[in-house]
């Protein structure tokens, strides 16, 4: 578990590299939120993740378009259900695809495009 939990940490630092590289100016908006944010010199600590928002809709919309794993955990339905206009018996296996809820245009406004922006706390409110 230690391996896997530090491989998909590694993996989505991967991605959110690769994403600013490919979007210089959502890296340029970065870069100027630590420089106002952090004092010059020092080390950004957990303390100051707060003051960091810009960084987390970034982290946010990396991990919306590439999730450490395509299903969630699978879950049981306890009893019979309908969802989403299906039924459910008890006992089914259901397994949550948040890979493909992520890129659902009825859901997300071009969901396949890197817009940190959208999870900026008015465009979420």
């Amino acid at each position: 578990m230690l391996i896997a939990g530090s491989e998909t940490s590694a993996q989505t630092l991967e991605w959110a590299m690769s994403l600013l590289l490919y979007h210089p100016d959502v890296l340029e908006k970065a870069k100027t939120e630590i420089d106002t944010q952090i004092d010059k010199g020092c080390i950004a600590e957990d303390s100051d993740l707060p003051k960091l928002t810009y960084i987390s809709c970034i982290i946010n919309e990396t991990l919306r378009l590439f999730p450490p794993a395509p299903l969630l955990v699978p879950h049981y339905s306890s009893q019979d259900c309908t969802i989403g206009g299906y039924h459910v018996p008890k006992g089914t296996t259901l397994f949550v695809n948040v890979w493909a809820i992520h890129r659902d245009p009825t859901l997300w406004e071009e969901p396949t495009k890197f817009k940190p922006e959208r999870f900026e706390k008015e465009k979420l409110e």
